[in-house]
């Protein structure tokens, strides 16, 4: 999890908070409203619909404590095409990828190079 500032350039006057967001962007667990530094926990991570949206990532000065996801079964970390880096974590055989295209398709060559080698 690392947080993001929102850099969404709106058509109306609508300020961009920073938030906190897991790894592939699809989760938001806090946020921090424009202007203020108090970081605001959500009870249930949130689903964030991305389209449109841009974010960069901005260093936790804040001094909020972030807990890592724990995650059950193995977990490898694989290098991307763009050398991003990926959690791909197997669980009871199913397995799952934090990229964008396993969120989208259900698979991903990260998981299937995986596969091969266990």
């Amino acid at each position: 999890m690392k947080f993001y500032e929102e850099t969404t350039k709106w058509e109306v006057s609508t300020p961009n908070h920073t938030y906190l967001l897991s790894d592939d962007k699809s989760k938001a667990f806090a946020y921090v409203r424009a202007g203020t530094r108090t970081v605001f926990k959500f009870k249930a991570p949130l689903r964030l619909n991305l389209r449109g949206r841009t974010f960069k990532a901005v260093p936790n000065t804040f001094g909020y404590k972030i807990e890592t996801e724990q995650v059950e079964g193995r977990v490898w970390t694989v290098k991307g095409s763009k050398g991003d880096e990926y959690q791909v974590s197997e669980h009871s055989g199913n397995f799952n990828c934090t990229c964008s295209g396993f969120r989208f398709r259900g698979q991903c060559r990260h998981v299937e190079s995986i596969r091969q080698t266990v």
